[in-house]
């Protein structure tokens, strides 16, 4: 079975659209957690569901290598991702029912490949695009749901990755190496010819929409260093997310040397984005970061002691929940409030409990 290390890359970004604000009473901790919970030794595991108080455990669905990667805007859909080894390594994309128990037969399954990852939902419940390499080196599919018929979107020998709908339905932000290196690009729903929003002789990666589909945020290493950077969906108005230098120890420290910043993803209000900042080997600490022109100050969630990782915002924004690494694989799951105040421990067994979704029913 395919640990924390391996399968990160796989399935961090994986996550249902970005519900809009309002949705829900502020404050309240409304919805579902659904996350996976690895047997000691990682043998097995079980995909659960619970309370976002951490009442009401269920278990959805037993197994060995499989991951829940996305669920719909409406929470009655699970994207899993299913890993298996017994003739070499070959992963699929399954669909499940999301009810209040355990899980039945998928509702569909692709095409296994050695790569199948990236599920994203369309913000009505429509469609799921994803990547694969079941024909190809990477290419992206769109499924019209429940079961067909999938379109191929992208047909490029260098590899199609990440796919991300934008949460207004109307287009679908990707990664691509069909020019060289990694960069960010932009496309119908239904394919035709992508307009390339990055251009950088280092990679560019890991596209996440704003909730009102008007900034696009990603990674990028082309300070030599792993940086947030934002743009318009056309790909004007490049800027990073953080200050120049902000977290360099001291003035004038020079391009390479800030910590590493990971795992972006906007607020339900879309006036702030939760990510990483990597202050070692190990270390990972959680930050709140308004965006530019939103007001307001940062907020520290996690000081980089622990490795703090998987971040997911509760459907109004008032909440986060996040994976701590208790050391010797010992992963848990913690609440805290968005102002960094309130932090509760959530799950405290042997084994991984990791990959959280917030679901909205």
């Amino acid at each position: 079975m395919l640990r924390l290390a391996a399968l990160a890359p796989l399935i961090a970004a994986c996550s249902s659209p970005a519900t809009p604000a309002g949705a829900v009473t502020p404050g309240a901790l409304s919805g579902r957690l659904v996350f996976l919970a690895e047997d000691p030794g990682g043998a097995e595991a079980a995909i659960v569901a619970m309370r976002p108080d951490g009442s009401g455990r269920v278990e959805l669905l037993r197994g060995s290598g499989i991951y829940p990667a996305a669920i719909d805007r409406a929470g009655t859909t699970l994207a899993v991702i299913a890993v298996d080894e017994a003739e070499g390594h070959q992963e699929r994309v399954q669909l499940f029912a999301l009810g209040d128990g355990p899980l039945a037969a998928p509702l569909w399954q692709s095409l296994p490949g050695a790569q199948v990852r990236n599920p994203s939902f369309s913000p009505d419940g429509r469609f799921l695009v994803f990547e694969s390499s079941a024909a190809s080196f990477r290419d992206i599919y769109r499924l019209e749901l429940p079961a067909g018929p999938l379109l191929r979107l992208t047909d490029n020998e260098e590899g199609n990755y990440e796919p991300v709908y934008a949460p207004d339905g109307r287009a679908i932000a990707f990664v691509s190496s069909r020019d060289g290196n990694a960069e960010v690009y932009r496309m119908n729903p239904d394919g035709g010819e992508p307009l390339r929003l990055t251009s950088f002789d280092l990679d560019d990666w890991g596209p996440q929409w704003a909730p009102d589909s008007q900034t696009i945020a990603f990674l990028s290493n082309r300070e030599q260093i792993d940086r947030i950077f934002l743009m318009r969906p056309d790909g004007g108005d490049l800027r990073r997310l953080t200050k120049d230098r902000s977290a360099a120890p001291g003035d004038g420290a020079p391009l390479g040397t800030e910590p590493h910043e990971t795992e972006p993803s906007f607020a339900p209000d879309g006036q702030a984005i939760v990510h990483g900042v990597r202050s070692g080997p190990k270390g990972t600490g959680l930050r709140v970061t308004p965006l530019p022109g939103a007001g307001g100050t940062g907020v520290a969630l996690s000081d980089g002691e622990a490795s703090d990782r998987n971040p997911v915002w509760s459907p109004d924004g008032a909440h986060l929940v996040f994976v701590r690494d208790q050391g010797g694989g010992e992963l848990e799951l913690y609440r805290i409030g968005r102002d960094g105040r309130d932090r509760v421990r959530l799950t405290e067994r042997p084994g991984a409990d990791w990959l959280p979704r917030w679901s909205s029913r």
